[in-house]
């Protein structure tokens, strides 16, 4: 599938799940196990000191994650986080760019990579994730 084509086919999958419609990130990229995504920052992304909450950061690292996911597992797979461990390491008061990598596909396991820049370039956060591969959507 082309690159637009996967993107279409995402944003139309989770067009109305609240989590998307909350975060109101922007897909720049996708290909087979990668995902770049966008988020603007908002007031109510804000965590008292002008910058962008850590939950909303890692709403965003799991998010890339599961999207970079979805363009290599088996279409006919379910998925859920099993596990997130994030590492904030600059405040982000403004927008930020999530770069997501699937390290691993397994039959039951899959695990992704996310860094989260400022637009400076400057490293604001990385994180790693475990997917668990569960009942097939029907």
């Amino acid at each position: 599938m082309d690159p637009d084509a996967l993107i279409a086919s995402l944003e139309e999958r989770f067009r109305e799940h609240p989590v998307r419609r909350f975060l109101d990130y922007r897909i720049s990229e996708l290909a087979e196990g990668r995902c770049v995504m966008s988020l603007q920052f908002r007031p109510e992304f804000d965590n008292s000191t002008g910058a962008v909450h850590g939950g909303i950061l890692a709403m965003l690292a799991d998010t890339a994650i599961a999207c970079a996911l979805a363009t290599s597992a088996d279409p006919e797979m379910n998925f859920a986080t099993a596990n997130l461990n994030i590492h904030f390491l600059r405040k982000a008061n403004t927008a930020v760019t999530a770069t997501a990598t699937v390290i691993k596909t397994g039959s039951k396991v899959c695990v992704g990579s996310c860094d989260i820049h400022d637009p400076e370039g400057q490293l604001v956060a990385t994180a790693i994730a475990d997917f668990v591969l569960h009942s097939s959507r029907k």
